[in-house]
């Protein structure tokens, strides 16, 4: 893997954790998905800013962020769902049958 692939995961994986800790921080409120996506669009252009004048600036690193902001609030959503829709366990008794 040359290093332009291993960037996008670490791009990938900054985003997921951006916005990870800003949902945990936000999770009581509303609009707390907005919150986190926004806040790792926000992690990601400002590292592609920073890193303007060094390696320059690359969309698709921010597309990499961005994606993995996206995808931390889709699995979080999946797993969430997945638990509150869960059947509960009937227990049968023979004093029913």
């Amino acid at each position: 893997m040359g290093f332009g692939q291993t960037d996008k995961i670490l791009h990938f994986s900054a985003g997921s954790a951006v916005s990870g800790l800003t949902y945990e921080l936000t999770k009581k409120d509303k609009n707390a998905v907005l919150y986190s996506i926004a806040a790792g669009t926000i992690a990601g252009i400002a590292k592609e800013t920073y890193d303007i004048n060094r390696t320059g600036f690359d969309n698709k690193d921010i597309a990499a962020t961005i994606a993995g902001s996206i995808t931390f609030n889709l699995i979080r959503y999946a797993i969430t769902k997945a638990k509150t829709h869960r059947k509960p366990k009937r227990f049968h008794s023979k004093m029913y049958e």
